[in-house]
């Protein structure tokens, strides 16, 4: 237990040594929105697009990067994320938690080819299955919590539309300098 400055106790915090961006890729269709989600390359387990900060980029534009690579999705994330969530990553030696923040990504296209192309299933669905679908713990909670919170910025008028960022801006070529751990970071 730790004492705040005010005297109260409070649970002692865990550290967190690796954060990663996820993006919640949405679209507005004729019948409502969807939400894409697609699968992990080893077990298939359904997620958002996700990976480590990128050096160079803001995380919101790591997370805009995540989603072309792995989706094909080029679209405006918000800058600052919706929520976040906490799963367990296995490194070739051990696990670890890993905090990654969810970045809303309005999309405006899909690209007819992407880096991870045929690596993972990509699928759009309603924001129900995908809360349902979804494997990592939260996020399903996260998915519904956002559309109800884009429901109530629609209702009250605030909603804006996001500023649009065009595909010549981004190309599928693999991304250097990613600030994922290190080798010695991840064996320890």
């Amino acid at each position: 237990m730790i004492k705040s400055p005010k005297g109260s106790v409070v649970a002692k915090a865990t550290l967190v040594k690796f954060r990663q961006v996820a993006a919640l890729p949405y679209r507005v269709t004729p019948h409502g929105y969807e939400v894409v989600m697609i699968t992990t390359r080893d077990s298939g387990r359904w997620i958002l697009p996700k990976g480590w900060p990128i050096k160079g980029l803001k995380r919101h534009e790591s997370a805009e990067t995540e989603a072309m690579e792995e989706a094909g999705l080029i679209g405006s994330a918000e800058p600052k994320p919706f929520g976040r969530f906490t799963y367990i990553k296995q490194f070739p030696k051990r696990q670890e938690k890993v905090l990654v923040d969810v970045f809303p990504l309005a999309i405006e296209k899909q690209l007819d080819d992407w880096q991870e192309k045929g690596q993972r299933e990509v699928r759009f669905f309603n924001p129900v299955d995908a809360a349902a679908l979804v494997s990592d713990v939260g996020v399903g909670d996260l998915i519904l919590a956002f559309f109800v919170d884009l429901a109530k910025r629609k209702a009250a008028g605030t909603l804006k539309a996001p500023a649009a960022k065009k595909a010549s801006e981004i190309t599928g070529e693999p991304v250097a300098d990613q600030a994922s751990p290190s080798k010695s970071a991840v064996d320890k």
